[in-house]
């Protein structure tokens, strides 16, 4: 993966655990819906978790409807991260 190996890490394992996956599985180019058998909740439910892993006390991250339904794989929630600050 381009990213951080960190974030990456932590991202793969957050959408294996939130979409019930292999770890091996989820990849940078695995879309959420068609390769990861996420549904509309799911991808709730991911959002929600993404949001409470990467805020902190000083800064809370929270995720538009808008934006959360662009991201369709875990390379677009990788840079989504990335470009809000989040590494």
């Amino acid at each position: 993966m381009s990213e951080d190996s960190s974030l990456a890490s932590r991202v793969c394992q957050l959408v294996a655990d939130q979409l019930r996956q292999p770890l091996d599985k989820v990849t940078a180019d695995a879309h959420l819906i068609d390769d990861l058998d996420a549904d509309s909740l799911d991808i709730v439910d991911l959002t929600i978790a993404v949001e409470e892993e990467f805020s902190t006390d000083d800064v809370q991250l929270e995720i538009p409807e808008e934006d959360a339904a662009e991201i369709r794989s875990v390379q677009d929630l990788l840079d989504y991260l990335t470009k809000a600050g989040i590494t």
